[in-house]
């Protein structure tokens, strides 16, 4: 695989998880919203179905961003570094360490991601959503 491939799945390793969560996020407490208001009353929701849907998907997404995260690190791994910045005359040459850096940060950052997704969900699972205080 060429380090341009490299670095293509390394960006979809890093953001992929958290536009995902970001998105599941917003999308579940729209659906909460739109359920438990007067407006959204006519479009007969069922929270329970819509938030474990929602959760699958988006569990689905950070798990595929993990895996490009993991064979990443895995062909990255072991090359040089570097130290410093780069010299001018190498700006727009791909290093496999820097790869395998941002690799390493999806690699953990997806795996929080990946948590709170299931905790969120779980959560919207279990929990009354309409319920008057």
């Amino acid at each position: 695989m060429t380090l341009r491939r490299l670095g293509m799945l390394q960006w979809v390793g890093l953001l992929a998880g958290a536009i995902t969560w970001t998105f599941a996020h917003l999308m579940g407490v729209g659906i909460t919203q739109a359920e438990c208001n007067a407006a959204g009353a006519g479009w007969n929701l069922s929270n329970p179905w819509w938030q474990g849907t929602l959760m699958a998907v988006a569990a689905t997404l950070v798990a595929v961003a993990e895996v490009c995260s993991v064979l990443v690190f895995l062909r990255t791994r072991g090359k040089e570094f570097g130290s410093g910045p780069m010299p001018p005359e190498e700006k727009d040459d791909v290093k496999p360490g820097r790869i395998h850096f941002f690799a390493a940060a999806a690699l953990v950052t997806n795996a929080i991601l990946l948590m709170i997704i299931l905790l969120d969900g779980s959560a919207n699972l279990v929990n009354i959503a309409c319920r008057q205080s």
